[in-house]
């Protein structure tokens, strides 16, 4: 697997909007070619008075992440803003996170029409960061061969969810296999002098040509508190 996204930057979107309304984001991603997100579900926390601040009026949420090149970001979130109505108060919001590593499989599909080189700015990126988030989504079912892999190379623990995995169709043409749609999301904090092992290690057992199907991929993390050995 590619250690860093060498062709190009990929970032994610993560749109959280009210129940039922996050079929629409992944209609609108795969209309922009954009065929790899995930729908979590979610629920807002915040007395209303703050959910009516930040714009997320309901407390049943769609939490949407796509894997995005960063070359089509302005164009993804305008067309958020105008056709999810994102301006209007508790209609949701969106955000975008740098991706610090992906598989090379995945990013060539998501950078298969991108001609963007990037090395410089990733070797920035990695210098400047000391942990990371390694976030693994693999078929409902083989989150304990990823936590097996992991913890082969030293990793005490993970946090996991369920999501579905939509809007695969393009992806499976470019990939020549079957993707499942009901995902576990594991997500791996880690050094970043870590990051490299534990990515290679769990896409060798539960990699997209696996049948664990997953897609390995790293978020830069700033600071940490509360997990000994790595603060």
């Amino acid at each position: 697997m590619n250690r860093d996204v060498s062709k190009g930057i990929v970032k994610l979107v993560v749109t959280i909007v009210d129940r039922g309304n996050g079929q629409k984001i992944t209609e609108i991603c795969n209309r922009e070619q954009l065929h790899f997100h995930f729908i979590c579900f979610g629920c807002g926390t915040a007395d209303s008075e703050m959910l009516d601040y930040l714009g997320i009026g309901e407390t049943e949420k769609d939490v949407v992440i796509s894997m995005v090149p960063d070359s089509k970001i302005p164009l993804l979130l305008s067309t958020l803003l105008e056709e999810m109505q994102l301006k209007s108060p508790g209609k949701g919001i969106s955000f975008t996170m740098p991706i610090s590593g992906i598989g090379s499989l995945i990013s060539k599909l998501l950078m298969r029409e991108e001609r963007i080189k990037i090395e410089s700015e990733v070797r920035k990126m990695e210098c400047n960061v000391k942990y990371a988030l390694v976030i693994i989504v693999v078929n409902r079912g083989y989150s304990d061969v990823v936590m097996t892999a992991a913890k082969s190379v030293g990793v005490t623990g993970g946090t996991m969810l369920d999501a579905r995995g939509i809007g695969y169709e393009e992806a499976e043409k470019f990939l020549g296999i079957s993707i499942q749609s009901e995902k576990n999301i594991l997500a791996i904090l880690c050094s970043q002098k870590d990051k490299h092992t534990i990515m290679e290690t769990i896409n060798q057992v539960a990699g997209m040509r696996t049948e664990a199907g997953g897609i390995v991929l790293s978020l830069p993390v700033d600071n940490i508190i509360g997990i000994n050995g790595l603060e």
